[in-house]
């Protein structure tokens, strides 16, 4: 009898115990449909895709892009060019092939080198020799080269596209590594590289100034043998 006394109490823990478990379960099934349901009612966010196939290291043209609307999540969203860069991307180089109606994401492309099909070109050289380090990227600059040759500008009102990261703070390095990135033609790069390997390199601020007037440095002509006098 003692057993028959415990018996309603084990039967109902355990009606207790199954509901509790259907009740947790039915909570969680609320609990999903419900997150998809809000999910479902986020405003839908613009960004950039590909109107056609685009192949690697080409530029990006207006039509090869177009706007399309998806679903508003955070980390897909921040990865993709939203609809407000479409204008910001064309001319830009595709750092990868992508795909028709493939999204256009941040790292899918680059700018270009230099404006005006220009060429990105490091020129290491001391500060010394760079009006003391006294450049900001946007300046321009005129390259002078000195070699056993001669000396003369090859380059003028040449951009400064990059300085060392310090230069940016005002602070210029004191030792000689120290380099300048300019945009310049393929003939005015062959040029400077000649004067950095066999010669000296100076650059001269000419931000606003005039035009060079003198690209070369006359050399003097050897005094010719004086005519025989007449007579002799």
């Amino acid at each position: 009898m003692g057993n028959e006394g415990k018996a309603p109490g084990k039967r109902v823990r355990a009606r207790f115990g199954t509901a509790h478990l259907i009740a947790v379960a039915a909570g969680l099934v609320t609990a999903v449909l419900l997150l998809s349901w809000t999910r479902g009612q986020e405003d839908p966010v613009s960004v950039v895709l590909a109107a056609d196939d685009v192949r690697a290291g080409t530029l990006i043209e207006s039509t090869d892009l177009r706007v399309a609307e998806i679903p508003s999540d955070p980390t897909v969203a921040s990865a993709i060019y939203p609809a407000a860069s479409l204008d910001g991307l064309v001319g830009q180089v595709a750092t990868r092939s992508v795909s028709a109606s493939e999204p256009i994401l941040l790292s899918d492309v680059r700018p270009v080198a230099a404006e005006s099909g220009l060429r990105a070109m490091s020129v290491p050289l001391s500060p010394a020799n760079a009006v003391g380090g006294d450049l900001a990227v946007g300046d321009e600059v005129d390259v002078l080269v000195v070699t056993t040759t001669g000396t003369r500008f090859v380059a003028e009102a040449v951009p400064v596209l990059g300085l060392p990261e310090a230069q940016a703070s005002g602070l210029v390095s004191a030792t000689s590594a120290w380099w300048v990135v300019l945009a310049v033609e393929d003939a005015e790069a062959l040029e400077i590289a000649d004067g950095v390997e066999n010669g000296t390199v100076y650059l001269l601020r000419s931000t606003g100034t005039p035009s060079l007037t003198v690209r070369e440095l006359a050399v003097p002509e050897e005094p010719s043998d004086p005519p025989p006098e007449a007579g002799r």
